[in-house]
């Protein structure tokens, strides 16, 4: 890259911050009191949550991940979105090589996530993200935008999980965008042991995304994606790379509307991840285009998530 954005040591210094208040200890909770008996009245963070009991349990429960024991573990991904709430932070790097662009050659983008679970029912995140994209006979550009988001978990148990998450991304100006972007997702997995498939999970999303903002008459103002990937843990808990595991993930967009209304695309994404130490989770895959107008040749994803 040929040059940096004034702008980029403000965001290093806002990720540096979101980075440290996320991993400083929290206060010290006091034990819950004790029931008639003297025994701790501690609520059982691994009984089941349904769609109908959504108003009324988890809501008052302490989050804590959901244990399946050396069951198949449901774990976040590079693309699907994740079907279960969390307290970590996590940064994305993506590398995008030969795009289909006439003015820029390759892009490379910069993600921070916090997100941290209130409850068993619901949790806040936000993030802010950095762009530069490498001209091809002219300068380099780059720019940042961020957003907010909430999901929310609707069932959660042994062998199935499923969330809403809604969120707010806001345009990068730098960049020349200027719509908002609003959307609503549905995530889920699902244990496919019971068929046979031994550590083995299902995943899926499906979103919708409005933009809303100034635009032409013709742009694109409804969009929707979708993903189904399937993951296999090879390694336990107790071994120097804990959970390895091995995926594919199938992504795909569809412009609702717009001059290019049915548009579709599709690509691949092997990857693998693991863990270390129990809590610092490493991913790493590359997207492959397989139908559609081609937007790059590849994009290579690496994502390190610290949980708190």
């Amino acid at each position: 890259m040929k040059c940096l954005s004034p702008k980029l040591p403000a965001l290093v210094a806002v990720v540096s911050a979101l980075y440290t208040c996320a991993l400083t200890p929290a206060a010290a909770v006091a034990d819950p009191p004790a029931d008639a008996l003297g025994t701790a009245a501690v609520p059982d963070v691994n009984s089941d949550l349904t769609l109908s009991t959504f108003f009324t349990d988890g809501w008052d429960q302490p989050w804590k991940k959901y244990r399946r024991g050396e069951g198949t573990a449901d774990m976040s991904l590079l693309r699907v979105q994740t079907n279960f709430l969390v307290q970590l932070f996590r940064l994305d790097l993506a590398l995008q090589t030969g795009r289909n662009s006439p003015h820029f050659s390759q892009g490379e983008s910069a993600t921070a996530i916090i997100e941290y679970a209130l409850n068993r029912r619901f949790m806040p995140g936000l993030y802010v993200n950095h762009q530069w994209l490498d001209g091809r006979d002219g300068p380099d550009d780059d720019g940042s935008a961020g957003g907010v988001f909430t999901r929310f978990q609707l069932l959660e148990h042994r062998q199935s999980s499923l969330a809403l998450t809604l969120k707010m991304a806001l345009p990068d100006h730098d960049l020349g965008e200027h719509l908002t972007a609003w959307s609503w997702a549905l995530a889920g997995w699902h244990d496919l042991e019971p068929i046979g498939l031994a550590h083995t999970g299902l995943y899926c999303h499906v979103q919708h995304e409005i933009l809303g903002g100034p635009a032409s008459s013709n742009a694109t103002r409804n969009d929707t994606t979708y993903d189904i990937s399937l993951a296999h843990t090879w390694t336990s808990h107790d071994c120097t790379l804990q959970h390895l595991t091995t995926f594919v993930e199938a992504y795909g967009k569809t412009l609702l509307d717009g001059a290019h209304e049915g548009r579709t695309t599709v690509s691949l994404t092997p990857g693998f991840r693991f863990t270390l130490a129990s809590r610092h989770i490493l991913m790493f895959g590359v997207d492959v285009p397989v139908a559609g107008p081609r937007a790059d040749d590849n994009t290579w994803r690496f994502s390190w998530v610290a949980n708190f």
